[in-house]
């Protein structure tokens, strides 16, 4: 019987990606299975437009700061030390409103679907010039819907 590999990425050791002007560290992909897991520093003013996950459970742990959260149920702060989780198919969006950063562990249930689509962000951010109609295309590449 075989038996899977314990994984450890250290410190800086991940995928630095720029997503439309946030840094992510992607520190899972190919090392964790199916689980995607980030460091997320979001700078004052970031934000995140409504989006749904079609078949991707996401979930926020704030290490620091606080993340002004956005749902069909109205608007909620998650301050220093709070837990989100959004399932699948929950419309959300999230913002800092804060005047500092306000950094996140990102947790997704699926690796295959969140990590490319970062990568394909990031693109988007080195190449530039680019308008809300490309960030919903990648978006949807991947099963996110923005709106």
């Amino acid at each position: 019987m075989s038996h899977p590999k314990i994984a450890i990425v250290g410190p800086q050791a991940g995928q630095s990606l720029n997503v439309l002007g946030a840094p992510m560290l992607v520190m899972s992909a190919g090392t964790a299975g199916p689980l995607f897991v980030a460091d997320h520093p979001l700078p004052a003013g970031y934000a995140v437009p409504p989006h749904v996950h079609d078949g991707d459970d996401e979930a926020f742990f704030v290490v620091e700061g606080e993340l002004t959260l956005d749902t069909d149920d109205g608007t909620r702060v998650a301050a220093t030390g709070s837990f989100v989780h959004l399932p699948a198919g929950v419309r959300h969006g999230f913002r800092n409103e804060t005047a500092g950063v306000t950094r996140l562990l990102v947790l997704g249930s699926s690796v295959s679907k969140l990590a490319p689509m970062f990568r394909d962000l990031d693109r988007l951010t080195a190449r530039g010039g680019f308008g809300p109609a490309d960030v919903g295309a990648a978006c949807a590449a991947h099963g996110v819907t923005i709106g």
